[in-house]
């Protein structure tokens, strides 16, 4: 019994790959080259090494985007805490930014209690960005059931095209299917 991909026969590993499966794609590529090329695994392993390398150029910049997003997203989940239930922060906050009358000490000596009095000028912004991102889901979820690829897909989708005119001597079809599954993480082939 087969245990790892590159014992597998190729209609088993060409079940797999159209299940998504990325090994199983990348096993499928490296037996494409062996065909094409007609060398060993053990070559087409280098060649497929450098397709890699070819698919993930200029990903850093083209992940740029999400990165930035994720610094955001928890910059400003962690910010919100302290700005919410944090009495310095609230104090702080109000005077500079907001100038609501502040409660008496004794309504302000809990968490509960400061996150009572910060709730009235932080529940408008944090309501209005919650909202922002529902509408934004939703856009995103009408735009892929009309087939519009949003920018995830319109990114897989070029870089595949790319690599299908950088290495013509190979089946179009297997390129695309490896280049789009391949991750935009950058993490490493298994290999």
């Amino acid at each position: 019994m087969p245990k790892n991909y590159d014992e597998m026969p190729n209609d088993v590993l060409l079940s797999m790959a159209i299940m998504g499966d990325q090994e199983a794609r990348e096993e499928r590529l490296i037996r494409e080259i062996m065909a094409v090329d007609n060398v060993s695994w053990e070559e087409a392993e280098k060649k497929f090494l450098d397709i890699v390398a070819e698919n993930r150029r200029g990903l850093w910049m083209a992940t740029l985007p999400y990165k930035l997003g994720i610094v955001t997203a928890v910059t400003v989940a962690t910010v919100s805490i302290p700005m919410i239930f944090e009495i310095n922060t609230v104090l702080w906050f109000n005077e500079l930014y907001v100038t609501s009358d502040v409660p008496e000490a004794k309504d302000l000596e809990t968490p509960l209690e400061v996150g009572s009095f910060a709730w009235n000028w932080m529940e408008p912004p944090l309501g209005q960005a919650s909202f922002f991102l529902l509408c934004m889901q939703y856009a995103r979820s009408q735009m892929q059931n009309l087939g519009i690829k949003p920018y995830t897909e319109h990114f897989r989708h070029k870089r595949a095209a790319r690599m299908v005119a950088t290495f013509p001597q190979y089946n179009r079809y297997v390129l695309e299917s490896f280049s789009e599954g391949d991750p935009l993480s950058g993490a490493p082939v298994n290999r």
